[in-house]
């Protein structure tokens, strides 16, 4: 229908270590998707996880993911971290966190590796994909056609990440679902690209977002940053940039930008956190098992919210590639309906994970 409006709900499914490590990696937090999966299974939430590397070679952790994923009929997508994903050949440095960064040979044997590495863990080859630190680029797009991805979910509409590790630039992409060329500019659409581009949930707390946008750049440029007014045109309430994520944004401003981006055009929204903040102590945004509590708590207050003010169903990423391009006259995308993950056992033997096995293991930083 043209009216669907659809909600993604993806996790950016990794390591407990926060900074980025190639040694000392545990997947502790993978366990606390159990209790995720209950509130999905209240909600009818068809999640999408991201998967990292480090995850997938765990098999506690696989048995795991098994379980919530055929649970919720969630999909498993895959979640580069390149600086603990094989072959492991660049210098350990910041800048190469961001895939981009790395050369195109590099960047498409890693994310072979974590491709075939998945298919090992789960039986399929993953078809969705989204970049550590979402720092994808021209090469990373051909990377990925060249390994079968259908979709990728790194975008991040208005943000640009450029002083962060020389990290992409955003600004300028759609908010709405489009094709992808490979060598292309991330942002860019192209009407008969390989690779579909379902971006993330960023926009403005006020409309219209290209005034806000432009605004914001202008406050923003060398001349006026430091007088620091776009940080004081956020906090009076002013053009302040939300994304929908229970870790950075209060329930109140994740509405607000729902309806926002629904006045906007948009017919789908992203909802989107980390894993290691279902576990006390492992991400800045959940120092404790209240914070932890408070997490599930906003996450549930927004479902309760947006069913006040839209009609709509959970989808995985994939899932919404297929309904929003084909609802936009876009050439039909395959749903991808698949069957259950085989289980695994013994259950009972992966009931205390508490790290990957020790061979070339990793750690890291924010998303």
């Amino acid at each position: 229908m043209a009216d669907d409006i659809v909600v993604i709900v993806s996790l950016d499914t990794e390591e407990d270590n926060w900074n980025r490590s190639r040694t000392d990696v545990t997947v502790a937090n993978i366990r606390e998707l159990r209790r995720l999966s209950r509130v999905f299974t209240r909600w009818g939430v068809r999640p999408t996880y991201f998967t990292a590397y480090q995850v997938a070679i765990d098999p506690c952790a696989v048995q795991v993911m098994r379980e919530v994923a055929n649970d919720s009929g969630g999909e498993i997508g895959a979640h580069l971290h390149p600086w603990n994903t094989p072959p492991l050949l660049e210098e350990f440095v910041p800048r190469n966190s961001m895939t981009k960064n790395l050369p195109p040979d590099l960047q498409l044997a890693k994310i072979r590796t974590l491709t075939r590495t998945l298919e090992e863990a789960f039986g399929r080859s993953p078809t969705s994909f989204r970049a550590g630190r979402y720092g994808i680029g021209p090469d990373t797009i051909a990377a990925l056609v060249s390994c079968g991805y259908r979709v990728d979910s790194s975008v991040s509409p208005f943000v640009s990440l450029e002083g962060v590790d020389d990290g992409p630039r955003f600004v300028g992409a759609p908010i709405v679902p489009y094709r992808l060329a490979p060598h292309g500019d991330v942002r860019q659409p192209v009407p008969d690209g390989p690779l579909i581009e379902v971006p993330l949930s960023y926009g403005f707390n006020r409309g219209p977002f290209g005034f806000w946008d432009r605004t914001r750049r202008v406050l923003e440029a060398r001349p006026l940053r430091w007088l620091h007014l776009a940080g004081l045109a956020a906090r009076a309430g002013f053009g302040r940039r939300v994304s929908l994520s229970p870790e950075y944004h209060p329930v109140a401003d994740m509405l607000t930008l729902s309806k926002q981006l629904l006045g906007h055009g948009a017919r789908h929204l992203h909802v989107s956190w980390h894993t290691p903040s279902l576990k006390p102590g492992l991400s800045p945004f959940a120092a404790t098992a209240a914070d932890v509590d408070r997490l599930y708590g906003s996450i549930e207050a927004y479902f309760e919210g947006l069913a006040g003010l839209a009609t709509f169903r959970f989808v995985t990423v994939s899932e919404a590639a297929a309904a929003l391009l084909v609802t936009r006259g876009d050439a039909p995308v395959a749903a991808m309906q698949r069957p259950p993950l085989p289980t695994c056992s013994p259950a009972a033997a992966c009931d205390g994970i508490t790290r990957a096995p020790p061979d070339a293991r990793p750690r890291r930083s924010a998303t």
